[in-house]
């Protein structure tokens, strides 16, 4: 019973607390927003010129620091229009040394002074007040320089094919705004007014055209130097005029194609063989390696392309034989018979290539006394079917029978040739012919003597001067010759007469 009435006492004084505290708020309100500041208080934007922005000032809302609960800032009204306020979104709360920034602006309307206010409005009902004023005047207006224009880029003369359009651009500068005007030939082209202009669709009627633009403003005009049009006709798509011929070589040797086609420069070439393009061979002229017995039967295309289409040659044959190395001579022996001793007898033998590739001499050798040869030297090449000629001597130092040979080494597969020699030194035998003749009917101091080889002459005069006798012994005749002879007198005045009746000698 004691502890009932205990904590009886205790719920009336709750409620006795509890009902002072609501008669307290009755009476004097929400607790205020103490120690809430604003800065700054007042705000003076000057002069303003009219339609225009001042810069913005800050004003910055700060929370006590000793403040426990939260301070509600709950709206920003600013009056007149020409001032005006932006900053966080509204409402907001700040707790105990926080702080909120809003940014104001003055734009006067008219030229006059202006007064207004800010004021924040925060959760309990109070309120913090910024003063704000500012003047509008009218803007003073500055002078300003229209500067002519100055053309800093001339436009580029330019090249096209027929049907194609070229573009023509030029800068300048100046005080805008700037105009443009562009002429062809010194004509106004409708429409071209900007500072690129694109010509239509070209023609070769407008080759050598002149393209100028004027660039105008208040203060004037500038005219730029003149870009040439050079207008090309329309490309002609290739066409062959010469195939590529087929071809035959010999292993180790290159092989040359030629085509030959019309069209529109500049034409491009791409040779193949058996249809794979061959890195490099882009000319109108292709010369393969040196060539191998695999390389035969080979074909050979060349795509010859320009800007309006190709075309493809028929297809060349390469042929590769394989190489044969073969010297001939024209003779395997050599006979010089009997010749007197000393005396030389020469003869020739014909070397011949007979083969598809180079034979190189690589020497020359002789056996056998009295024999020599000549005209063959180390070194010498003879291309396919070409010819050389060995000449072989032969000079017996003594009587007797000789034998001998030449011997011609090369790179030839019959390598060496070799030509036997014969001959025999023989003791020499002298000869001579005796003359004599019938006297002269005429008076005479002596007679002359001739004689040649060839019958009739011209006659090689024998006697040194007349001699007195009607004969004369030629001593200087050769074996194996026939010597004609004639005479002629001589009178005491020199004078010769013609030449009497040719007679011969058989020398054996």
């Amino acid at each position: 019973m004691g502890n009932k009435m205990r904590n009886s006492g205790k719920t009336k004084e709750t409620i006795l607390n509890a009902a002072i505290l609501i008669l307290l708020l009755f009476v004097f309100g929400a607790p205020a927003y103490a120690n809430v500041t604003a800065s700054p208080t007042s705000i003076n934007f000057g002069n303003q010129a009219v339609g225009t922005a001042s810069a913005p000032t800050n004003v910055t809302i700060s929370a006590p620091t000793t403040r426990r609960w939260g301070m509600q800032i709950v709206s920003a009204s600013l009056s007149p229009a020409q001032f005006s306020c932006s900053g966080p979104s509204l409402p907001m709360t700040l707790y105990r040394g926080q702080s909120a920034t809003f940014s104001v602006a003055f734009t006067p309307t008219a030229a006059q002074a202006y007064a207004g206010t800010l004021v924040f409005k925060f959760g309990n009902g109070s309120t913090t007040t910024v003063a704000m004023t500012g003047t509008g005047v009218q803007a003073v207006a500055q002078a300003q320089t229209t500067l002519p224009p100055t053309i800093t880029t001339q436009p580029a003369s330019q090249t096209v094919t027929a049907g194609q359009t070229a573009t023509f651009t030029v800068a300048a500068t100046g005080t805008a705004p700037l105009s443009y005007q562009w002429k062809k030939n010194g004509a106004a082209i409708s429409g071209a007014t900007s500072s690129t202009y694109t010509t239509p669709a070209t023609t070769t009627l407008d080759n050598a055209s002149q393209f100028t633009a004027v660039v105008s403003n208040s203060a004037g005009s500038a005219t730029s130097s003149a870009a040439i049009l050079t207008v090309n006709a329309a490309a002609v798509a290739p066409s062959i005029t010469s195939q590529p011929a087929s071809q035959t070589v010999t292993a180790g040797q290159a092989a040359t194609f030629t085509v030959a086609a019309t069209g529109t420069a500049p034409m491009a070439y791409q040779w193949k063989k058996n249809g794979a393009a061959i890195s490099g061979a882009t000319s109108s002229t292709y010369t393969t390696p040196a060539t191998t017995t695999s390389d035969n039967a080979s074909q050979f295309t060349v795509v010859v392309s320009n800007s309006a289409g190709s075309a493809t040659s028929s297809a060349a044959t390469l042929t590769v034989n394989a190489a044969t190395v073969i010297l001939n001579g024209s003779s395997t022996s050599l006979s010089f018979g009997s010749l007197t001793v000393s005396t030389t007898s020469s003869q020739n033998v014909t070397l011949t290539n007979a083969g598809n590739s180079n034979v190189t001499i690589s020497g020359v050798s002789v056996s056998g006394a009295g024999f020599n040869a000549s005209g063959v030297s180390t070194g010498l090449i003879l291309t396919p079917g070409q010819t050389a000629t060995l000449s072989v001597t032969f000079t017996p130092a003594a009587t007797g029978s000789v034998t001998g040979s030449v011997a011609v080494t090369s790179n030839a597969s019959n390598s060496p040739d070799t030509i036997a020699l014969f001959g025999t030194g023989v003791a020499p035998v002298n000869h001579s012919v005796s003359l004599s003749w019938s006297p002269s009917t005429s008076t005479v101091v002596g007679y002359n003597s001739y004689s040649s080889t060839v019958s009739g002459g011209p006659y090689a005069k024998l006697t040194p001067a007349p001699v007195s006798t009607t004969a004369y012994t030629d001593s200087t005749v050769q074996a194996g010759l026939t010597y004609y002879y004639v005479v002629t007198a001589v009178d005491s005045n020199n004078v010769e007469s013609a030449f009497s009746t040719q007679v011969s000698a058989i020398v054996p």
